[in-house]
């Protein structure tokens, strides 16, 4: 049985709205998200976790305490920086759409942790989350 002490998210890019999961490159047992990340002068793909609390990543290219990473759509390559500044560090906040509705917004700033998770349809995600549950447990 699959081990399901969290909760998994799946996004798509804000602005192409394609699927940002990547089943090949699994995080955790789970599907990656995968972006471009640009550090420095140095170009890459990422692959974060989807599961919603893991800072877990795998990256091509090092990632250096306190730099700020511009990510993009692997599809469309556009930005997913928000207008959105972090409340700890002020670094710019990246987002992504939430399939069921919502968004996920994340910090630029490679150490820092802050996130948040807006639902469009909280009832609508609490009955996913224990749908998806069920699943994994039944």
């Amino acid at each position: 049985m699959k081990n399901f002490n969290f909760i998994t998210l799946q996004v798509k890019c804000p602005h192409c709205g394609t699927s940002l999961m990547d089943g090949k490159h699994k995080i955790e047992d789970a599907p990656s998200i995968k972006l471009n990340i640009l550090l420095g002068n140095k170009r890459g793909s990422i692959n974060m976790s989807s599961v919603y609390g893991s800072y877990n990543v795998n990256s091509e290219i090092d990632l250096i305490s306190d730099e700020i990473g511009v990510f993009s759509c692997p599809h469309c390559r556009a930005e997913i920086t928000s207008e959105n500044l972090c409340k700890t560090c002020q670094a710019p906040m990246a987002e992504m759409l939430l399939d069921m509705g919502g968004k996920i917004h994340f910090c630029t700033r490679k150490g820092c942790l802050k996130h948040s998770v807006e639902f469009e349809d909280l009832a609508l995600a609490i009955k996913k989350f224990y749908d998806d549950y069920d699943q994994y447990t039944g």
